[in-house]
């Protein structure tokens, strides 16, 4: 092959993966009545994860403003948050669900859901390991994406 067919495969192929990244990045908004839906099941979620795990609001507050929790090794409160993810639909099996994220958390840029999905993989404890991914995750949203409107 000629280095000029080769170049042409290249950069066809490359036209190809950014219309491939473009398209998954690509948000059909909701409607404010959907949204509306959706953020009510939200409050609901995290009533009765709250509920669950005897959990203060002001530690999801101040996780939401830090990304953090006060006391780092606090199993309750990172099983209140595996609750909260995975029974909102945000996480699934481990996984970020990108047009969830990307419509109701942050505009998720770059290589953030694939990187925050792979911290704690090797973690046992399914609390510890979604925690490490929505940790992940928020602190990704606070810095990396402060600047950036939601998509």
């Amino acid at each position: 092959m000629s280095r000029f067919h080769l170049l042409k495969l290249l950069f066809l192929c490359g036209l190809c993966l950014t219309e491939l990244r473009a398209d998954d990045l690509d948000i059909d908004p909701d409607t404010p009545e959907v949204q509306s839906q959706f953020h009510a099941r939200f409050l609901e979620v995290r009533t009765a994860c709250a509920e669950e795990f005897l959990l203060p609001y002001a530690y999801v507050l101040q996780f939401n403003n830090t990304g953090k929790l006060a006391d780092e090794t606090d199993l309750t409160s990172m099983c209140y948050f595996r609750c909260f993810f995975e029974k909102s639909g945000i996480v699934e099996n481990f996984k970020l669900v990108p047009s969830i994220v990307r419509k109701y958390i942050w505009p998720a840029t770059g290589d953030s859901i694939e990187y925050c999905e792979s911290q704690g993989i090797s973690e046992p404890n399914a609390c510890k390991r979604t925690y490490a991914i929505v940790q992940c995750a928020m602190m990704r949203a606070l810095t990396d994406a402060r600047n950036k409107p939601m998509v």
